[in-house]
């Protein structure tokens, strides 16, 4: 399987305090992301790793990072 680039990243806490990574491989990805995440509508929001988070556990969303 072929590696992805990840260029960007969100970090999230959620209500455990536990910190949670969403990685993507553009920045309209990673907006996307956040635009998603504040519509109620949606509860469970992917990245670009194909991971899964619920919306409603999350607590906090930092912006969008680049990774170095």
């Amino acid at each position: 399987m072929a590696e992805k680039k990840y260029t960007h990243k969100i970090v999230m806490f959620d209500v455990n305090g536990k910190v949670r990574t969403a990685v993507f491989t553009n920045k309209e990805k990673a907006e996307s992301f956040i635009s998603t995440a504040f519509n109620e509508e949606y509860k469970l929001v992917k990245d670009s790793a194909e991971s899964i988070f619920n919306i409603a556990n999350i607590v906090q969303i930092n912006p969008v990072e680049v990774i170095d």
